[in-house]
Order: C-alpha cells, then structure tokens, then sequence
C-alpha cells in the first residue's frame, strides 16, 4: 500500500497472461481437476478452472519480470507441444479432456526431464490454488473454509 493506503498498482492485481495463455492455464485446469465416474470423465467444474486460473494470473502478476516472461514462454510451450508429444496439429486447449490428459500424462512421463518440468512448474502452483479454499479443501481433511481464517486469541487469565 502506498502512503494514502491505496493499493499501489504496480504491486497488486497484475495481470500477465494474454487471453491465449489463460485458455492454456484453464484448460490445465480442467485436466489436472477432472473427475471421472460411472458417466464418463468430466473436466473440473467451470468455477473452479476460472477461480484457480485468475489466481494464478495475479499470482504469477507479483513476481518479477522474469519469473513473468518465464511463465509466460513455459505456457506458450505447453499449448504447443502436443505437435511434437502426440503428433497431433492441436493446441493443447482444443483437445478434448481425454486426449488432453494423455498429453499431459506423456509429458509428465517424458525421458527429457525438462519437459516434465514445464508439467511440474504449473502442476505445483495450480494445485496449491485450487486445494487453498472450500470445497476442495475440505476433500483435504481441513475443518475451515480457507487456509487464511484467522485464529481468535483467548483473552483473560487461566
């Protein structure tokens, strides 16, 4: 905050990923949070894809110019790959879910370590994102609705 207590804008709520590379991140999302049951696989659920995609868009927004670029280059990557991993001329974003999760599957599984990586620099963040508030957080055990609710201070003597 700045000293009138405004939020500085070059500190919060930037945003870096063109609309092309949230569609990457959202797709991702959908893979990585798919669920499947007795009717067939089905993607994340659209409130979760968009929240875990804009956090990570503010997320990656706070850190430097680097890290920025970097995110940036690895998701143009990751949207493209599937040329060279599937040999099929899509983006990543417009295969469907289960050709989606093969691709995201040979890229984890890859010989290269470095293009498991590219899997792994996403995976990490995206799944911290999406577990951090309820309901998915209460799959993880977590009795609140938030990992940030505040703890109240017992007052007063023993």
């Amino acid at each position: 905050m700045n000293e009138g207590g405004s939020r500085d804008s070059r500190e919060w709520g930037r945003r870096v990923l063109s609309p092309a590379r949230r569609k990457t991140i959202y797709a991702l999302v959908e893979a990585l949070f798919a669920t499947e049951d007795e009717n067939g696989l089905a993607p994340a659920p659209q409130r979760l894809a968009e929240r875990v995609t804009d956090e990570f868009d503010l997320l990656i927004g706070a850190g430097s110019p680097d890290l920025r670029r970097g995110y940036r280059f690895i998701a143009w990557l990751i949207e493209w790959l599937p040329i060279v991993m599937m040999g099929v001329f899509s983006r990543a974003s417009r295969l469907p879910i289960a050709r989606r999760l093969t691709y995201l599957d040979r890229l984890e599984h890859a010989k290269i370590g470095l293009l498991a990586t590219l899997l792994v620099g996403f995976k990490l963040p995206l799944t911290f994102i999406a577990f951090e508030q309820a309901p998915e957080l209460h799959a993880t055990g977590f009795d609140r609705q938030t990992i940030a609710t505040p703890r109240r201070l017992r007052t007063g003597t023993r």
